[in-house]
């Protein structure tokens, strides 16, 4: 084995270890990059039909754990059906619920793909009639990630949002390229605390209908 590959994967096994011990987002969850030289670059695609995705918050209106059920891909649309929130979109796999008013943030999705680590995508939202613009960064890396349902390689793709300068909001999707989905969802408003509930979800299981 090559010196530097032999290196690189002690490197991230030791990391994994202190990973493990130290935890992450959340306790059960830790991602750790690797450098982009290492990392694949993979084509759009959409989970398989029928593909049970089950996460560790509630559904409000079955108070078990929140399934979304992959249905079917409608161009660069994801289509899933959810226990709490009924059928909808996610464009690119990486939006959910966009609609005409996000123009530029679709566009920035679709130039997203294929995915690359070390990429950054940004854009601008004009909200009319003020006037004022919404900035959007799109970062993305690459690694090691834990949930309860397991170890996946994943992109780490953070979203940022700004108005006047000002970071307002940021979310966080952990996306499996074996899974072709995320398997972990995790916003956040600066100075306030996050925790799982809510939008704040993580992969419990991955099964079939």
């Amino acid at each position: 084995m090559k010196a530097p590959r032999f290196l690189f994967l002690s490197f991230l096994v030791l990391a994994i270890l202190f990973a493990t011990a130290a935890g992450g987002i959340d306790q059960g969850a830790f991602f750790i990059p690797i450098p982009s030289a290492f990392a694949p670059v993979t084509g759009f695609g959409c989970p398989d039909v029928g593909t049970v995705f089950t996460y560790n918050v509630p559904a409000w209106n079955t108070n078990r754990p929140n399934r979304m059920v992959a249905i079917e891909q409608d161009q660069f649309n994801c289509r899933i059906r959810s226990d709490a929130w009924g059928t909808y979109d996610w464009f690119g796999g990486l939006g959910a619920r966009l609609d005409d008013t996000d123009v530029a943030e679709k566009q920035l999705i679709r130039d997203l793909w294929p995915l690359r680590s070390g990429t950054i995508g940004k854009a601008s939202k004009y909200d009319l009639p003020s006037s004022s613009s919404v900035e959007i960064e799109y970062a993305v890396s690459y690694g090691f990630a834990s949930v309860p349902a397991g170890l996946f390689w994943a992109y780490k793709i953070r979203k940022e949002y700004y108005w006047q300068n000002k970071l307002y909001h940021t979310t966080t999707l952990w996306w499996s390229p074996s899974l072709k989905w995320t398997i972990l969802q995790w916003p956040e408003e600066p100075g306030k605390a996050s925790r799982v509930g809510g939008y704040n979800w993580e992969l419990l299981s991955v099964s079939s209908e």
